[in-house]
C-alpha cells in the first residue's frame, strides 16, 4: 500500500521529504498546487490538476484528463495517459511514455531515455534526447528534433515543423557508444524543415519528397 511517510503543505507546495508515493486526485484541485518529492514517486489522479512537480527518486504518472504544469524527474520515468495537458517534461534516467492527445505547451526532454508519443500528440515546443530513441505516431512537433545516439522514427501522419537534428557524440562523457543511429520516415509523414547530420546515420525515408532537405556536417570518406 503506498503511504507518505511525511508530507508538508507550504504555500501553496507539497513536500514529501520521505515515501513511496504522493498522490492527487481530482477532489484536490480545487487549489493547484507545487508537488516536491525526493524519495517516492507522485501520481496525478485522472481529471486531477497539479501546479509543478519535481521528483528526485521516484517516477511520476499522470492518468487521462489530467492537467499539469512542468514536470521534472531525475531517477525515475514519466508516463502519461489520454487527454493530458502539460507545459513540458524533463527526465534525466527515465523514458517519457505517453497516451493519445496529449498536449505539450512547452518541450520534452530526456537524458538517458527514450520518448514515446501517441496518436494526435501536438508538442509546441522541441522533443530532445542524449542517449534514447523517439519515436513519434501521428504527432505534431513544433520546433525540433535533436538527439545524440538515439533512433528517431515518424509514422502515421507525424509532422516535424522544425529541424531534425542528429548531435555529435563528441564531447558527451555519457558512457555512449557509437551505434549507427536509424531514421525512419514512413510515407505519411514529412518533415518541413532540414534534417542535420553531425554523425553517419541509417536513413529509411519512404517518399524523399516529404523531407526538405538533408544536410551532413561531418567528413564523409
Amino acid at each position: 500500500m503506498n503511504k507518505i511517510i511525511r508530507m508538508t503543505l507550504i504555500t501553496g507546495y507539497i513536500l514529501a521529504a520521505s515515501g513511496c508515493a504522493t498522490h492527487i486526485d481530482a477532489k484536490d484541485s480545487s487549489q493547484v498546487r507545487n508537488i516536491e518529492t525526493v524519495f517516492g514517486g507522485v501520481d496525478v489522479g485522472e481529471n486531477a490538476k497539479a501546479g509543478n512537480i519535481s521528483s528526485v527518486n521516484g517516477g511520476i504518472d499522470i492518468e487521462s484528463g489530467a492537467w499539469v504544469q512542468k514536470i521534472d524527474t531525475v531517477n525515475g520515468g514519466i508516463e502519461i495517459g489520454n487527454n493530458v495537458t502539460i507545459t513540458s517534461a524533463v527526465t534525466v534516467n527515465g523514458n517519457i511514455e505517453a497516451g493519445n492527445s496529449l498536449q505539450v505547451n512547452g518541450g520534452l526532454e530526456t537524458v538517458n531515455g527514450g520518448i514515446s508519443l501517441k496518436s494526435q500528440t501536438n508538442v509546441n515546443g522541441s522533443v530532445v534526447t542524449i542517449n534514447g530513441d523517439i519515436d513519434a505516431d501521428n504527432t505534431v512537433i513544433h520546433k525540433n528534433i535533436k538527439t545524440v545516439n538515439g533512433d528517431i522514427t515518424l509514422s502515421n501522419e507525424s509532422l516535424l515543423k522544425g529541424d531534425l537534428i542528429i548531435q555529435s557524440s563528441n564531447g558527451w562523457s555519457l558512457g555512449l557508444s557509437n551505434k549507427e543511429i536509424t531514421i525512419k520516415i514512413d510515407s505519411t509523414s514529412r518533415v518541413e524543415g532540414t534534417i542535420h547530420l553531425h554523425r553517419p546515420v541509417q536513413l529509411e525515408i519512404a517518399d524523399r519528397s516529404k523531407v526538405s532537405k538533408i544536410e551532413k556536417h561531418y567528413d564523409q570518406k
